[in-house]
């Protein structure tokens, strides 16, 4: 297919304080490469209005949200009729819509967009949220009794009427193909670098500026909220601290009440530094003290089916990393030597910090491998023209003939437009949101 410039809207269920690790990144360089994108995004705050406004050349749409913390996430019926609102009323005219998950507030604005102009759709899976995934370690209980069904539901009902999906792992594709997806339906898109932003700076130069003393040794472990898998690295944090008693952790983000009370269990509060949430632009300096990272992975399918942001943090700052190997990650360290693969087990995870500390030759030529992977393999400006490329093999397709994909079911709103998948209905936006409402609260009904 001749590549031409395309209009591109993407429909996500975060705020931009979350989407710029992958909605916003690949958006910003299909913006790069010559593509219109519009974004809708959550509000981090406001409960009514829409906003608009220029992020990186990326058309952004701000939807408000009535409800709050982690339930602000793509679960809010007033946000997906705000969102079903603003595409009724939108001028644009698209080529194709890039749906990021399929909860109801992405997913029953897009079935509604693509349907009323007859457009070829995409969805795009970045975690194992359902059924053994995510929700069980990552969400109180009240949380996973409300919404365990619902999510389980909701993350796969959707993939197989879409005409593509990309996938941040190849647990996560193979999981498509059981679904019922082709091969030539599905594009890997992992999680990708910043190496403009997260820079190989020396550890000097990084601890002379955050406060780090220069001769210590320093283990660093990035994170936002959700320190997975802690508990490995604290018991052999103990371990290393017997042979060198200065060395410190340094774990960034807000760590919850259990992460310190572990800290404390394993009596090892002289060695843990908490940065608590640090600026973006702070980020890479603080991780940059470190001689190397961390990333516990134990092998369950929350792990199977993600690639972890900070991977690509570690990746970019050139340092080696001590990792367990599960999934995508087992793949890379076995592909490309970016570190030590440690089986899941305190004594072998301590022995692979240690081998490191003890050779900082072998922990250099690590590093370095690491920033060449990268910026040649992970870079957004890659994956962002991977996209691309994927795009256009989608809108091929589509000009070849319409998939005759899996008949919605009878309770699915999708039958307001009519059977078939790509068809137009004249449905009013009235029906699609009392069909919507029907929906959601049937399916809520129907797994609790």
């Amino acid at each position: 297919m001749t590549r031409r410039s395309l209009n591109i809207l993407m429909i996500c269920h975060r705020n931009r304080l979350d989407a710029y690790a992958r909605p916003h990144a690949l958006a910003a360089q299909l913006v790069r490469r010559g593509h219109r994108v519009t974004l809708l995004l959550h509000s981090v705050n406001d409960r009514f209005g829409i906003r608009t406004f220029d992020w990186d050349g990326v058309r952004a749409v701000e939807i408000p949200d009535l409800l709050w913390g982690r339930m602000r996430t793509g679960w809010d019926p007033w946000n997906t009729l705000n969102r079903i609102y603003f595409l009724s009323r939108e001028k644009e005219r698209y080529d194709l819509v890039h749906c990021f998950e399929t909860r109801p507030a992405t997913i029953y604005p897009a079935l509604y967009f693509v349907r009323k102009h007859n457009l070829p759709w995409i969805t795009d899976w970045n975690d194992w949220f359902g059924r053994g995934g995510l929700i069980e370690i990552n969400r109180p209980g009240w949380y996973r009794t409300i919404f365990g069904g619902l999510e389980t539901y909701y993350e796969e009902a959707f993939r197989p009427k879409a005409d593509g999906l990309t996938v941040i792992s190849t647990a996560l594709a193979d999981r498509a193909s059981g679904l019922g997806l082709l091969p030539e339906q599905v594009c890997h898109i992992p999680g990708g670098t910043f190496p403009d932003w997260f820079k190989a700076r020396s550890k000097q130069e990084c601890r002379l500026r955050m406060g780090f003393p220069m001769g210590a040794k320093i283990l660093g472990f990035s994170s936002s909220t959700s320190h997975f898998d802690l508990e490995i690295v604290l018991k052999a944090l103990k371990r290393v601290a017997a042979e060198y008693p200065d060395v410190m952790l340094v774990i960034t983000g807000k760590a919850r009440k259990a992460v310190r009370e572990m800290v404390r269990e394993f009596e090892v509060e002289a060695q843990v530094h908490f940065t608590g949430y640090v600026s973006l632009e702070a980020l890479p300096w603080y991780l940059g003290c470190a001689d190397l990272f961390l990333l516990p992975m134990a092998d369950r399918p929350y792990n199977w089916g993600r690639w972890p942001n900070k991977m690509c943090e570690y990746l970019s700052l050139g340092r080696p990393t001590v990792a367990n190997p599960v999934g995508d990650i087992k793949s890379l360290f076995e592909k490309e030597q970016v570190g030590l693969l440690a089986d899941w087990d305190a004594e072998d995870f301590a022995a692979k910090i240690l081998h490191l500390l003890h050779n900082p030759n072998l922990a250099a030529r690590l590093g370095e491998q690491a920033r060449l992977v990268a910026v040649n393999l992970y870079d957004w400006r890659k994956l962002g023209a991977d996209l691309e490329a994927f795009y256009f093999r989608v809108l091929e397709s589509r000009e070849e003939g319409p998939r005759v994909g899996e008949p919605l079911a009878d309770d699915d709103v999708g039958k307001l437009a009519g059977s078939h998948p790509h068809s137009t209905g004249g449905s009013s936006i009235r029906q699609w949101l009392i069909a919507i409402l029907k929906h959601y609260f049937l399916r809520a009904h129907l797994v609790s």
